[in-house]
């Protein structure tokens, strides 16, 4: 092992090789792995700091090290095979805190890799993992929420092979695409309400805490189910790093959360002229707020369905307002007359630097956010046969009159 102490992120961990009272994490891999770099890294704040690395010898390696507070850690292993594929390592996250003493015994290959993980909060279940308290925790969590998301997948592989038939094939009828959504968003509902559950039903502690973050990330949260969270935790007697981080993050969630009202942002339009997002709420109208940029392919596939749909409901009442995330004005322009778009453009062609796009935790595009007449966030999640759905719900089909 290679020996050395760092002083981490928020100078709140100190890692070592021989600290008393502090944790150990002694693993047993199987596989072709002689020889192969261990990392361990913080999994839980994104940080590319390295706390400590060691070498696989005879199947096995061996971290020590101390921490002030519970923490979820990352073991890398670093893939050595020739790849152009980024987050190809694979990896075992974990919780340790001062006086556990780990077991980790996996067979490398059926190791996650990061890429799988890139959302974060999950680890490798082929791993198994003994003496963590706070990891017997987390993993009572996150094989459920697995169960859910497994799931989700399904529907959603279906979902996609609905968009995307195959050449030379018609798409399926409507309602097909409508039901697989509508199927996603029962099981949505139900993953939320385990969440909610799981965080209000367990004694406020660092690993509770790291779970209600993932709860306060979800789409379909409201502002009122994260009040709850948090004041699940205002009252704790300690308050350690992931406490502190997750009410942090859960207030400024807040703000972009179902519920919620418009904020407040100026933009430009093709012309330059100057208009606020307010503006264009409380005229009794339905408005979606549509994120997108020239140079994103899966935003421009998605803009024939924009044109559908703004033809046949903008009269009913359903209003769309573009909002583009380029940096360069003139391939915003020629786009949008590429696309024949007739609907309101806006921008400040700040890319991802916007601070709409800060605030709203727009992170990818294509992405949207409906508000109703009197401004106030409906679902960030109007995509597609979701958004069919809901103008139908809203306004009835005029897609069979179509």
């Amino acid at each position: 092992m290679i020996k050395q102490t760092i002083l981490a992120t928020f100078a709140i961990a100190l890692l070592s090789a021989h600290e008393p009272g502090g944790f150990r994490i002694k693993g047993k891999i199987s596989g072709q792995v002689e020889g192969k770099k261990v990392y361990l890294k913080y999994a839980d704040i994104p940080s590319k700091t390295v706390l400590d690395s060691t070498v696989i010898r005879n199947g096995e390696f061996t971290f020590s090290g101390t921490a002030a507070t519970p923490r979820f850690y990352s073991l890398v292993f670093k893939n050595d095979e020739p790849t152009n594929r980024m987050l190809q390592d694979r990896v075992i996250n974990l919780f340790a805190a001062n006086n556990d003493n780990i077991s980790v015994t996996a067979p490398y290959d059926s190791l996650k890799k990061e890429i799988d993980l890139y959302s974060g909060g999950g680890t490798s279940l082929a791993a198994m993992v003994s003496g963590s308290a706070g990891n017997d925790l987390f993993l009572q969590y996150y094989r459920q929420k697995n169960v859910f998301d497994e799931e989700t997948d399904q529907y959603f592989d279906g979902y996609i092979a609905y968009l995307n038939p195959g050449k030379d094939k018609e798409k399926g009828p409507r309602e097909i695409g409508m039901n697989l959504c509508r199927n996603m968003d029962v099981v949505e509902k139900k993953r939320k309400a385990f969440l909610m559950d799981f965080v209000l039903h367990n004694k406020p502690s660092e690993v509770l805490a790291f779970i209600a973050l993932q709860a306060a990330e979800q789409r379909s949260i409201d502002i009122k189910e994260i009040d709850r969270l948090m004041q699940h935790f205002v009252g704790a007697s300690e308050k350690g790093m992931l406490t502190e981080h997750f009410l942090q993050k859960a207030a400024s969630n807040k703000q972009a959360a179902v519920g919620s009202m418009v904020m407040d942002f100026t933009l430009q339009d093709t012309t330059g002229a100057q208009h606020r997002l307010k503006d264009y709420i409380g005229k009794g109208k339905y408005v979606l707020f549509e994120f997108w940029a020239s140079w994103c392919g899966p935003c421009r596939a998605d803009i024939p369905h924009l044109r559908e749909v703004h033809a046949l409901y903008n009269k009913k009442g359903f209003e769309i307002v573009s909002i583009s995330l380029d940096d360069d004005k003139e391939k915003w322009l020629k786009a949008i007359r590429e696309e024949k778009m007739k609907w309101t453009q806006l921008s400040d062609l700040k890319a991802f630097d916007s601070e709409l796009a800060k605030n709203y935790r727009i992170r990818g595009i294509p992405s949207c956010l409906l508000f109703d007449p009197q401004g106030k966030l409906v679902t960030r999640n109007m995509r597609g046969s979701w958004m069919d759905a809901a103008l139908i719900d809203m306004y009835g089909d005029l897609f069979a009159k179509h």
